[in-house]
C-alpha cells in the first residue's frame, strides 16, 4: 500500500510505542515522516533504520520555542505538512491517592499530555491549513470512558480528548480533519509499567503479569495500522474520537 506518498508526517512520541510504530507504517506506505521526542539517541536510532524517507527532532512539547522551532525546521525543510499525530504521552503517580500525589507531578502530566497537544495544533494548524490536512491526537480509554490507575493521567487524557474534539470544531471551517483516537490496553512500556507497579503492589509475580499483558494487550503495530488509515485521504470521511481494543 502506498495510500501516503507525497505526505510529510509529525509524529511526537516518535521514539518509540505507538509512536514509533506509525512511523514505521507511513514511512512503508510512502510518507515523509518526521519524528519528536525527548530521546534524542533512540529517536535517532529510529529514524535512521526507518531510512532516507526519516528525520528526527530532539523535541519537548512542553516548551513553547522548542516546538514553534520544529514547526518552523518543518516548513524549511519540507515546505508543507500533511498530518500531525500526537502521540508523546506520559504516565506518572499510578496508584496513588490524592494526598501521596505531589501537586508538581500532576502538573507535569497535564503539560506533557495536554499542553503539548496544544503547542503541536497552535504551530502546525497554519500548514495543515495550507494542505486541507489531518491532525490526530492520541488520548486513552482511560479518563474517557473508564477510569484510570492515575488521577493525573486519567485527568490529562480527558483533556487531551476534549481539546481534540474542541479542535476538531475549530478548525473544520479551514479545511483541518481532528480526530481522536482512544486506545485500550496496549503492550507499551508505559502500560507495563503500571501492569508491573500493581503486580508489586498486591504481592503478585512480575512475570507472570508481564506475559499475561504480551498475551491480551493490543500491540504498537496494530495501532499504527488505524493511525496511518486516519492520516490517509481514504479517512475523510471519518469525525469524532476513536476507540480500539
Amino acid at each position: 500500500m502506498d495510500n501516503l506518498t507525497s505526505k510529510t508526517i509529525f509524529i511526537t512520541g516518535g521514539a518509540q510505542g505507538i509512536g514509533e510504530a506509525t512511523a514505521r507504517l507511513c514511512a512503508e506506505r510512502g510518507a515523509t515522516v518526521i519524528l519528536a521526542d525527548m530521546k534524542a539517541e533512540q529517536g535517532e536510532a529510529v529514524a535512521k533504520s526507518i531510512g532516507g524517507n526519516a528525520s528526527f527532532i530532539q523535541l519537548d512539547v512542553r516548551e513553547d520555542a522548542q516546538v514553534n522551532a520544529a514547526f518552523m525546521q518543518v516548513k524549511e525543510k519540507h515546505g508543507k505538512l500533511d498530518a500531525l499525530v500526537c502521540a508523546a504521552g506520559i504516565l506518572k503517580g499510578a496508584f496513588q491517592t490524592p494526598e501521596e500525589m505531589p501537586v508538581e507531578l500532576f502538573q507535569m502530566v497535564q503539560d506533557v499530555n495536554v499542553r503539548g497537544v496544544f503547542l503541536c495544533s497552535k504551530y502546525a494548524t497554519p500548514m495543515l491549513e495550507a494542505t486541507g490536512g489531518v491532525m490526530v491526537v492520541i488520548a486513552s480509554g482511560a479518563g474517557v470512558i473508564s477510569p484510570s490507575s492515575s488521577l493525573a493521567y486519567g485527568a490529562s487524557k480527558g483533556g487531551a480528548n476534549g481539546l481534540g474534539m474542541t479542535l476538531g470544531a475549530h478548525l473544520a471551517p479551514r479545511g483541518i480533519r481532528v480526530n481522536v483516537l482512544c486506545p485500550g490496553n496496549i503492550v507499551t512500556e508505559m502500560k507495563l509499567s503500571v501492569d508491573i507497579a500493581r503486580a508489586e503492589m498486591d504481592g503478585a509475580n512480575v512475570q507472570d503479569a508481564i506475559d499475561r499483558a504480551n498475551q491480551n494487550y493490543g500491540v504498537p503495530e496494530g495501532m499504527a495500522k488505524i493511525i496511518a488509515f486516519m492520516v490517509s485521504d481514504d479517512a475523510d470521511y471519518l469525525r469524532g474520537t476513536l476507540f480500539t481494543r
